[in-house]
């Protein structure tokens, strides 16, 4: 079993203002005596990724070889979350911006899973194009957007991220789609082909 630690953020703070005020050693050593343990979570298997939550009060742990994710709540020890894809296998997980949902991809991109923490309902999205990109969040946290590939075209599926219902799909021109991003003002989706096209 693995363990991990997680410490107070108190002392994290005090770390920093010792890095950017410059102080000598002494000052480092009071730090290390203010270190205290939070929470102690075990894995049930190697660690491949960790991600927090956005609002730093859940974590994720992508154990991939397994194929699983463990989520804890650093506010609530005894809730506990399992993730297991079975044989679909998981090559990435990531939070969404609510934090209240894990978004995870399957081994050779067959779907994209929505997890629901509050409800444990779980959406699909068939044949995301990349594991660890092509999906993108409006900045309030109210719209994803995700790439999608399928019958040798790529697609942008538009989602409310309020109950994941797919609220369109459209082609794009790419030959290779490598990546999208909302505009800052969310009124628009840039996308970018493979370096070989050099099209945006």
């Amino acid at each position: 079993m693995r363990k991990m630690i997680f410490v107070s953020m108190d002392s994290f703070l005090a770390s920093i203002s010792v890095l950017f005020e410059g102080l000598t050693s002494y000052f480092v050593s009071i730090f290390l005596l203010l270190i205290q343990v939070v929470q102690l979570f075990s894995c049930l298997d190697k660690i491949s990724y960790i991600e927090w939550a956005l609002d730093s009060e859940y974590i994720l742990c992508g154990l991939y070889k397994r194929p699983m994710i463990q989520a804890w709540s650093l506010t609530q020890p005894e809730w506990t979350c399992k993730i297991d894809e079975g044989h679909a296998g998981i090559a990435y997980a990531r939070w969404s911006p609510d934090s209240r949902h894990i978004l995870t991809t399957s081994d050779f991109q067959l779907r994209l899973t929505v997890w629901s923490l509050v409800n444990t309902a779980c959406i699909h999205v068939q044949w995301p194009k990349h594991a660890s990109k092509g999906v993108s969040f409006t900045q309030d946290g109210k719209f994803a957007a995700i790439c999608t590939r399928r019958d040798c075209k790529d697609y942008i599926n538009l989602l409310s991220c309020q109950t994941w219902e797919m609220m369109g799909v459209f082609a794009v021109d790419t030959l290779d789609l490598a990546d999208i991003q909302w505009s800052p003002d969310d009124s628009a989706i840039v996308i970018w082909d493979s370096p070989l096209e050099y099209k945006v």
